[in-house]
């Protein structure tokens, strides 16, 4: 670092310029000074840490090794190939913002001769472009994860060891290049307060990193949502920002902020103006500002906005035994304890698949061994008594979570998310939507949901064929639909219509539609459900078909031969030798 920056916070370097292969970021230094882009095996080998192991560690004292232990937390975390695609997201967006923001030309000058007061006023036109022409290339993201899941640690960790922070700038191909850049910056919300008091943490982080006075000229300057824009986007534009990161954007409270539209539209307004690229990063409480603002804001923004929901791990998935393998070999105790699929499951049952409560009952169970002394070994019994007591706040909640109580979601929005509106917003939502973790098989089924009535149609075709009756189709497939509420894996649905299909040889009806017309006829109302489970020649089921083809039950029990005529049964007792 140059003497020059050393008292300030952040890291600074000089520009140093790495030619590009993309016609669109040649000839611009903002863009040529950014590092080159890892392969996920360079990311993965960077941002991989694990806590320090010594040798004959197990001859330590108590407290030393207890030491060693409360090392484990901010020391280990471990990188997925997940982790690699928000980099690469992040690592685009940066360099895609800086596009429409280049030094070189001629357009960034005529933006701030013309000043970004009129041209924030005027606004963006049909085709994108401001009022001096230019049309921002800037991308926003969100990351919305459960609480303990590490989302905020991932960014913090790529932009402190994969980006420099502040790149100070002199000359250029023979050009003198007065500039500063910051490549990114990070603020969080302040709790239950306003748009403008997060203005303030943005000022007050600029002062921080460059030591200017831009908390003193705006930090206390009050005015309306309009005006405390004009000045950060001002502010923004002087440093050069590549990336803005807000992170615990739940805590922005629809009270104290004039509606969650205002926040959105506040976001919007740094990313179409100036083109800032913006990444928001919140729990599940944050989707308040998505579920209906969003769907307006994205409008404009519809192939520049992605996002990200993460839910807990799944007990079977590869990420948890990745996660909790690597965690157990950071050991203290006296005694090296194996990992086996009983401790794998109680660590599981205990933590939900959560890494922060996974690494916090690893750190307390081994405080706990090595305290009570002896042979020092992990053992379930041990992991269960100190999550009794440890996590004994959060069992009632992951109980709720175990027990599928939807009642709860509302108490738990920091664990799991109401899904009902949630799963309204993953059908509509129009942009690049990723889902990982417990929700990923959520989302699937919210999206079949938004087919039901494509599915229910190709049932009904499916079925057509083997019944050749269209009352008898659409029942059965209406019936294998519902048997799983829509949710079901969709071969398992064909196949189990195929099976009752052909357990039924129903005769054709003239008022049957031919498949190809496309129009319902209206559908009688079962008057019992009839669940797939039944056999196809199950009496019940028998009779239930039989009411929707218009039959009495003694007409569809005499069809299936179950039931004889009085003059059949007469023959029989005649031939018996009568009634004794």
């Amino acid at each position: 670092m140059n003497e020059e920056y050393i008292n300030l916070k952040g890291t600074h370097c000089m520009a140093s310029y790495i030619t590009q292969i993309l016609p669109q970021n040649q000839g611009n230094p903002f863009i040529e000074t950014l590092p080159n882009r890892l392969n996920e095996e360079e990311f993965i080998d960077v941002l991989h840490s694990v806590p320090p192991l010594i040798n004959d560690y197990e001859l330590l004292s108590i407290e030393d090794r207890l030491e060693f232990v409360q090392q484990i937390k901010p020391s280990f975390w471990l990188p997925y190939p997940a982790h690699y695609d928000k980099y690469r997201n992040l690592y685009t967006m940066i360099k895609i913002g800086y596009q429409s923001r280049n030094p070189m030309h001629a357009m960034y000058n005529r933006q701030f001769a013309l000043g970004w007061d009129k041209i924030f006023k005027a606004g963006i036109d049909e085709n994108g472009a401001n009022l001096a022409g230019n049309v921002q290339t800037a991308q926003s993201h969100v990351e919305i994860a459960i609480s303990g899941s590490g989302k905020s640690k991932v960014y913090e960790r790529m932009l402190t060891q994969l980006f420099p922070q502040v790149i100070h700038h002199s000359e250029y191909n023979g050009r003198k290049l007065p500039y500063t850049q910051i490549v990114w910056m990070k603020i969080e919300c302040p709790f239950n307060k306003s748009v403008g008091a997060l203005c303030k943490n943005f000022y007050y982080e600029v002062d921080r990193l460059l030591g200017t006075d831009y908390y003193e000229k705006f930090g206390e300057k009050k005015g309306r949502l309009d005006t405390h824009a004009r000045r950060m986007i001002k502010v923004a534009t002087q440093i050069n920002l590549g990336v803005l990161v807000i992170d615990e954007i739940q805590k922005i409270q629809k009270a104290y902020s004039g509606g969650e539209e205002d926040m959105i539209d506040f976001i919007t307004e740094l990313v179409n103006t100036i083109g800032v690229p913006t990444v928001l990063i919140g729990s599940y409480k944050a989707l308040y500002l998505f579920n209906d603002s969003l769907a307006n804001t994205r409008r404009g923004i519809p192939d520049e906005f992605s996002e990200n929901i993460t839910g807990y791990m799944l007990k079977d998935s590869w990420e948890w035994r990745e996660f909790i393998h690597n965690l157990w070999d950071s050991q203290y105790t006296k005694t090296f304890t194996k990992m086996t699929e009983e401790i794998l499951d109680t660590m599981y049952y205990h933590s939900m698949g959560i890494p922060d409560i996974a690494v916090k009952l690893f750190m307390h169970t081994q405080s706990r061994a090595i305290v009570s002394g002896g042979l020092e070994t992990i053992t379930v019994n041990l992991i269960n008594e100190v999550a009794g007591r440890s996590l004994r706040l959060l069992q009632p909640i992951y109980q709720k979570i175990r027990n599928g109580d939807a009642e709860g979601y509302y108490q738990l929005e920091d664990i799991q998310p109401d899904w009902l509106p949630l799963r309204g917003y993953i059908q509509e939502a129009s942009h690049r939507l990723k889902v990982y973790g417990n929700l990923a098989e959520q989302q699937q089924m919210a999206l079949q949901q938004r087919n039901k009535s494509e599915l229910l149609e190709k049932l009904t075709s499916f079925a057509f064929h083997i019944v050749k009756s269209r009352n008898v189709a659409e029942t059965l497939s209406k019936q294998v639909f519902d048997a799983s509420d829509g949710k079901g894996n969709v071969d398992n649905m064909f196949a189990e219509l195929a099976r009752l299909a052909l357990d039924i040889k129903a005769p054709d009806h003239k008022e049957d539609l031919p498949i190809s017309t496309g129009i319902l006829p209206q559908q009688k109302k079962p008057r019992k459900r009839i669940k797939p489970v039944l056999e196809g020649k199950d009496i019940r089921y028998l009779v239930a078909v039989g009411h929707q083809r218009g039959m009495t039950t003694e007409e569809a029990l005499e069809e299936s031969g179950l039931v004889r005529g009085c003059d059949e049964l007469n023959d029989f007792i005649l031939s018996r030798g009568g009634i004794s």
